[in-house]
């Protein structure tokens, strides 16, 4: 859609050059609308489109015919190149690189935490970093690590990871729950590893003495199938 809006544009003459008394910011603003029409926004991100100035001495003759704009190689990267270029009868272009910054929320640690640190609002938070820069399985809202530890040195300012956190860590009191139908059993047990949502742990039941596998199903909770 913006894409057209753009070629609407350019067909009333809004990017010829002679139509603005500032064809250097004109042509800027160009390039970034040609980026920011081949971008999606990731979910709950942010996408930043910044062209760099282009160098005022440079002389920008009219042009009579509608400025095209195209991306250098069709890439959108973290510097992109966008071509500007007049095809009229004494044709020209000029090259205007973009910075594009695409950033996803991810929780970061607000302080030291350290091994067996109990995860709060108090020490978590959410911040936005570039995409690119995000590896591994991160996450991306605070309340699903409330009342999870930390289960190695985490440092201040860094991404938290499922790696980095058990929602069972090994000695601690869990809740082992299985389902039979409409009913629901619970006992109690001591974790003799650790784990995450959604991983497998092992728990040994303190009324059978027995050991038992299933599933994290969150904070000291865990899910056995009968």
């Amino acid at each position: 859609m913006l894409k057209q809006l753009i070629i609407l544009l350019c067909s009333l003459g809004i990017y010829q050059a002679f139509a603005s008394p500032n064809p250097h910011l004109m042509i800027e603003k160009m390039a970034e609308d040609e980026v920011a029409a081949q971008i999606q926004s990731p979910a709950n991100g942010k996408v930043g489109i910044v062209a760099s100035p282009l160098d005022t001495r440079i002389n920008i003759a009219p042009c009579q015919q509608p400025l095209n704009a195209n991306i250098v190689n069709g890439k959108i990267n973290k510097t992109t190149v966008v071509k500007v270029s007049c095809d009229d009868a004494a044709p020209w272009h000029t090259y205007v690189q973009v910075r594009v910054k695409i950033t996803k929320p991810v929780v970061v640690a607000s302080q030291l935490l350290a091994p067996g640190a109990l995860l709060s609002e108090h020490n978590i938070f959410i911040d936005f970093v570039e995409t690119q820069n995000i590896r591994g399985n991160v996450i991306d809202d605070p309340t699903l690590l409330y009342g999870v530890k930390a289960k190695r040195r985490i440092p201040k300012g860094r991404m938290i990871k499922m790696r980095d956190v058990c929602y069972i860590c090994k000695g601690d009191n869990v809740v082992i729950k299985a389902q039979m139908g409409n009913l629901e059993i619970k006992t109690n047990g001591i974790a003799i590893s650790s784990a995450s949502l959604g991983q497998t742990i092992r728990v040994r039941n303190t009324q059978t003495n027995k050991i038992v596998v299933g599933k994290v199903t969150g904070v000291s909770e865990m899910e056995v199938k009968l």
